[in-house]
């Protein structure tokens, strides 16, 4: 990407790094006008929104429409090394110069345009126009914030995913669980079709009468098909899927057995598909999934000493994440934990800092990072080996120094914790 197109899309409001929260959907529908209404010409748009699992999900289905010879559209956030990494068509971020082009476009409209555009609106838009341009067969879209007034919201899902709903963006979006999905079943559309899981009670019930009231269909993923784990390991998952799409067996490299959630998820919206006269191949599913991808997901980045970053920055993620410490037999490790102010990490210090041999702070790379000053108070009642460091880096640094047998080392908290020469050390 060009400097003029960094230094353009750096000068817009970036609400995943400010505080607020000010979309206005009908505006943002108004000013893709300009570009004449793409969102609205887009083929087979699957539109993935709750709280934990929907980067997971999109990655899945993606995969399996590729293995069954369908050209897919993919739009996530947030990019852990290069924005690009956030649109991507099989699996291949956009080159440098179609973003330089598509943003050519957008800016002089944003300039003119009554209400600035965000950083996350300019991204979706480029999506929107590149996805149009290249004529894909799919379009599938991560919610990236709540979903009723979100940028993706302006396009037209043929399936609407809603993932584990749990508490996230609670000065955005709520305190109450109630609150929290009514945004988040704001993705659900008038006669269309629903997919999701068990949640919470509270939450279950908003979304039964959200699609109620929509006269939407809502499927639950489970009745769909039963998944058995026949293997979990710390490469992935070897699963037995029996129910509507067929009986058969499949590897799920994403680790730990919430992302066999996220499977079934995936093929409960496959099937959906199918339903509306879309061909699909099981063999082609089943290779495309075992290919799967997706960086900062429980990911071992190294294996000597075993390095495993995990992106969880929520309640329902750091339960995941010590369930797989668990499953995993992974003790006596190291802990390095950096956080934004706006995330609720209680958990994390309460169970997992008093399973660490030791708790070493950062500061996440964002404007909203949270001090390790204000969190070491708190946490030093549940840890008394804790310090706090300089950086991710530094803090391994100290790692190697102090241990003469090296322990795991577990970096979790933040996205923004990634650290982009991880790249020569990833597994897929």
């Amino acid at each position: 990407m060009n400097k003029a197109s960094r230094d353009f899309l750096y000068s817009l409001i970036d609400y995943e790094k400010v505080s607020g929260y000010d979309y206005d959907l009908d505006a943002y529908k108004e000013f893709l006008t300009a570009f004449g209404s793409p969102q609205k010409h887009l083929k087979n748009v699957i539109l993935i929104g709750g709280t934990k699992g929907k980067g997971s999900t999109a990655a899945i289905l993606s995969s399996a429409l590729q293995g069954s010879g369908y050209r897919v559209g993919l739009f996530t956030s947030p990019h852990l090394e290069e924005m690009n990494e956030r649109i991507k068509i099989d699996g291949r971020s956009i080159n440098d110069a179609d973003f330089d082009r598509q943003l050519r476009r957008i800016m002089p409209v944003v300039k003119k345009s009554k209400g600035a555009r965000s950083f996350f609106e300019t991204l979706t838009t480029v999506a929107y126009l590149h996805f149009l341009e290249k004529k894909i067969d799919f379009t599938l879209l991560e919610v990236g914030l709540g979903g009723r007034l979100d940028a993706t919201n302006a396009a037209n899902p043929r399936v609407s995913v809603i993932t584990r709903i749990g508490y996230d963006h609670t000065n955005l979006l709520g305190t109450r669980l109630e609150q929290i999905t009514r945004e988040k079943a704001g993705i659900i559309r008038k006669g269309g079709t629903l997919i999701t899981i068990i949640q919470r009670p509270t939450a279950a019930r908003v979304l039964r009468n959200a699609a109620r009231s929509k006269k939407s269909k809502m499927v639950l993923a489970h009745e769909q098909h039963e998944i058995n784990t026949l293997e979990l390991s710390i490469d992935g998952s070897k699963i037995r899927v029996s129910g509507k799409l067929g009986y058969f067996d499949l590897f799920l490299p994403l680790v730990g057995s919430h992302q066999i959630e996220n499977a079934s998820l995936s093929l409960a919206t496959l099937y959906e598909l199918q339903t509306h006269g879309l061909p699909l191949h099981i063999d082609g599913l089943r290779n495309g999934i075992a290919k799967t991808c997706l960086h900062g997901r429980f990911e071992v980045v190294r294996k000597k000493p075993l390095t495993i970053f995990d992106c969880a920055h929520n309640e329902d993620s750091f339960k995941a994440l010590e369930q797989n410490l668990i499953a995993f037999s992974i003790k006596d490790f190291c802990l390095v934990f950096g956080t934004n102010r706006d995330k609720d990490y209680k958990y994390c210090v309460r169970r997992i800092f008093p399973k660490a041999r030791e708790v070493i702070l950062v500061k996440a790379d964002n404007p909203r990072a949270l001090e390790p000053a204000e969190i070491l108070p708190h946490a030093a009642k549940y840890q008394k080996n804790i310090t706090v460091g300089a950086s991710v880096k530094e803090a391994l640094k100290v790692l190697a120094k102090h241990q003469r047998k090296p322990k795991p080392i577990i970096i979790t908290g933040s996205f923004y914790l990634w650290q982009e020469d991880w790249k020569t050390w990833s597994l897929c």
